[in-house]
């Protein structure tokens, strides 16, 4: 009785376990070949204060379909900006920025 269980199982089991390879093997060949559509051109870096932090105004575009934008990351000053959207501020205007202490810019 158990036999049958299993040979009834088993072509649902090697279908379900090929269609989840052929997901992600599709997600991560699409994401090589398109997941880094969008660039980053930084336009303005300023170092705090105290050296620990770094604002980086930057230009994101992300190809034809979006509008380009400013936008603003505050990170730490040992890491390299990220090629993702600002974590701080983003417009459609360019703006500057300055630091009025260890710890707030304007």
């Amino acid at each position: 009785m158990k036999n049958k269980w299993l040979y009834k199982l088993k072509p649902l089991l090697i279908t379900t376990i090929v269609l989840i390879g052929i997901y992600f093997g599709g997600s991560y060949i699409l994401d090589k070949l398109f997941g880094d559509m969008c660039g980053s051109d930084i336009v303005q870096e300023l170092a705090s204060p105290s050296g620990d932090k770094v604002a980086y105004i930057f230009q994101r575009d992300c190809g034809a379909t979006t509008k380009a934008s400013y936008q603003l990351s505050l990170i730490d000053s040992e890491e390299e900006l990220p090629n993702k959207s600002g974590n701080t501020f983003v417009s459609d205007n360019e703006f500057q920025i300055k630091w009025i202490n260890k710890k707030n810019y304007e």
